[in-house]
């Protein structure tokens, strides 16, 4: 723990204070499966697999960071030459900072147990009517809110995906509202079958698109260089792979 502590404190100076001018910093948060660390200490995913496929096609050197998300969004803009290997780009960020390249598309649905018999819902009228469980926090828990969900009602909501996960597989909530490309590995994380659950109904107004995205303080030489062998990775079907061998579809056919 205070290793890593110590890691993190390292980084934080060293962009603010030794940063390269011919280098840049890839960030990562902890999250399956776009980055996480193996048995053995390795770190995997998506984003460890696309900085990697970016490096030999940019004109400066690279390295690929993982920090807490919302110190590693501060830092990017605070800061130049940080690029966010995945932010989901909203309206509040939109003039924050400059959107190199789509990556994926984020979208919410409601999951639930494959041997629960619960009847299909088409609406979030009618899920009213059931326990649907989110993470305190979160913008799906706002949005649930927000659509009429009551907690302690037809709202349960709880400080971290494993427990969400666990409401659902015990059966204490009838749904649980999350993404369910990322919440395969989360279920599998808590200790339970992904293949158990299923996709219920999506809800199209919490769809967001994930960015590769830079702060504004990073040169324009910069960014041009990014956004040039990002282009020429989707061109060559490098990203369709990448996302395709971590089971995520590219978002050039995503719906």
């Amino acid at each position: 723990m205070f290793r890593s502590i110590w890691i993190y404190l390292l980084l934080v100076v060293s962009f603010s204070t030794f940063a390269s001018p011919n280098h840049v910093y890839f960030l990562s948060e902890v999250t399956p499966p776009y980055y996480w660390i193996d048995e053995n200490g390795k770190a995997q995913g998506v984003n460890v697999d696309l900085a990697n496929a970016l490096k030999p096609l940019l004109p400066f050197s690279s390295s690929l960071e993982h920090m807490p998300w919302a110190r590693a969004v501060q830092e990017t803009l605070e800061n130049p030459d940080l690029v966010l290997l995945s932010l989901l780009k909203t309206p509040k960020r939109e003039d924050e900072f400059t959107w190199l390249s789509s990556v994926n598309h984020m979208q919410a649905s409601l999951i639930r147990l494959k041997r629960r018999d619960t009847p299909h819902i088409n609406s979030l009228d009618e899920a009213k009517h059931f326990r649907v469980g989110s993470i305190r926090g979160y913008g799906s828990a706002s949005f649930l809110q927000q659509e009429g969900f009551e907690e302690n009602k037809n709202l349960a909501l709880v400080a971290e995906p494993a427990l969400l996960w666990k409401l659902l597989y015990m059966e204490r909530i009838d749904f649980a509202l999350a993404n369910f490309e990322t919440g395969k590995y989360e279920i599998s994380d808590a200790g339970f079958n992904p293949n158990d659950a299923t996709s219920e109904y999506v809800i199209e107004a919490l769809g967001a698109d994930l960015f590769v995205a830079t702060g504004l303080k990073t040169e324009q030489d910069k960014v041009n260089s990014l956004k040039n062998a990002l282009s020429i990775l989707k061109a060559n079907g490098e990203y369709a792979r990448i996302l395709k061998k971590w089971g995520l579809e590219p978002i050039e056919s995503a719906h």
